[in-house]
């Protein structure tokens, strides 16, 4: 099974829980999030994935203790080594009196695999905009649905979950036109109208006790007409 997310889904815990779950992922890679302070760059230090070991650009080699820690909601191990003191080339690489350290998640070979399914693959990955990127361009720009009138989670996406369902029908409209989908939407309630009757028969009983009056005909409270 393949899988195509935009960087909102590139995180390191989701892409490893689905490569452990048989699901590939083209999911967009994200940049690093080391700063561009005019010193070296995390991806100019090499990887040695077998010694687990980093090498600088001045071909020092960066060990780990192998401790897992904590940083913010990921976690890391550090990558530490004592050549820096004296190095040529530490004025590029660090302004940290203790030298320079790498910090590597660990769902570090996950996120790398499928950067590169990404770069090797960048047509299947242009799918994800044909499937999935109309819909939105759709609601925001021709039906102007760039904010919500709900406040809150579950409300949030009750409006949207709604607009979704607009939208869908539309769609229907156009394909099918909308005759057809006035047929298959009366086929699609007649074979499940029967869900509706025990609802009708405790609101007929409801309204019978607390307002006194008899409902002779049951389809005033949900009248069939509506599924035709």
């Amino acid at each position: 099974m393949n899988c195509l997310t935009d960087k909102g889904y590139t995180t390191g815990i989701h892409i490893d829980t689905c490569s452990k779950n048989g699901i590939t992922t083209y999911s967009s890679p994200k940049a690093h999030s080391s700063q561009d302070n005019g010193l070296y760059n995390m991806n100019e230090f090499v990887y040695d994935a077998e010694l687990d070991t980093y090498t600088c650009p001045a071909n020092q080699v960066l060990h780990t203790n192998g401790y897992i820690c904590k940083k913010r909601k990921h976690r890391v191990k550090r990558y530490y080594t004592k050549a820096c003191n004296g190095c040529k080339l530490r004025e590029k690489c660090t302004r940290n009196i203790n030298g320079r350290f790498i910090e590597r998640s660990i769902y570090q070979k996950a996120l790398e695999e499928n950067e590169k399914r990404v770069n090797l693959n960048p047509e299947y990955y242009r799918l994800r905009q044909q499937i999935t990127e109309h819909q939105f361009g759709t609601l925001k720009r021709q039906w102007g649905f760039t904010f919500t009138l709900m406040k809150g989670k579950e409300h949030v996406l009750t409006e949207v979950n709604l607009m979704m369902v607009c939208y869908k029908l539309r769609r229907l409209m156009s394909i099918l036109d909308l005759n057809a989908l006035k047929h298959w939407l009366s086929m699609l309630c007649g074979n499940t109208i029967w869900v509706f009757q025990p609802i009708r028969v405790v609101l007929s009983s409801f309204y019978t006790k607390n307002n006194n009056c008899k409902i002779e005909n049951l389809n005033l409270l949900i009248p069939l007409e509506v599924f035709r």
